[in-house]
């Protein structure tokens, strides 16, 4: 293969890598204003339903969370749903319901702004 066929090929496959990141970039979904459609948009994007349930979507590695917003009351006596929530987001280690293993994931507290991290607690509160 002569080096003009060499550079051309590299050239298409340049502009096509171009063109998919565009492309890709352009379809990302903007960030929504309302906290339960940005807390939705969170647990889609942060891999949440990788391990978590909601509404039979999901996966089974950490507890179903269809109900947790009515859930997370009952986990921990004189800790309300949204410290509950809150605080399995950003301490998850601190209680882990049983039958399940301490496997989620640290750090969110240094991924997700104030506001995300309210967005995301207040989209799982809404799950009665």
């Amino acid at each position: 293969m002569s080096l003009l066929s060499t550079h051309g090929m590299m050239r298409r496959f340049l502009l096509f890598c171009v063109v998919v990141l565009a492309t890709a970039v352009a379809c990302a979904e903007p960030p929504a204003t309302e906290p339960i459609p940005r807390g939705r948009q969170l647990f889609g994007q942060l891999g949440c339903s990788n391990c978590h349930t909601i509404d039979g979507q999901g996966g089974h590695v950490g507890p179903d969370l269809t109900h947790i917003g009515t859930t997370a009351a009952t986990r921990r006596a004189g800790m309300s749903a949204e410290d509950y929530i809150r605080q399995s987001i950003l301490d998850p280690g601190a209680y882990v319901v049983p039958g399940y293993n301490d496997v989620m994931p640290r750090g969110f507290g240094q991924r997700l702004s104030p506001s995300d991290l309210d967005a995301l607690v207040t989209f799982l509160l809404s799950h009665q």
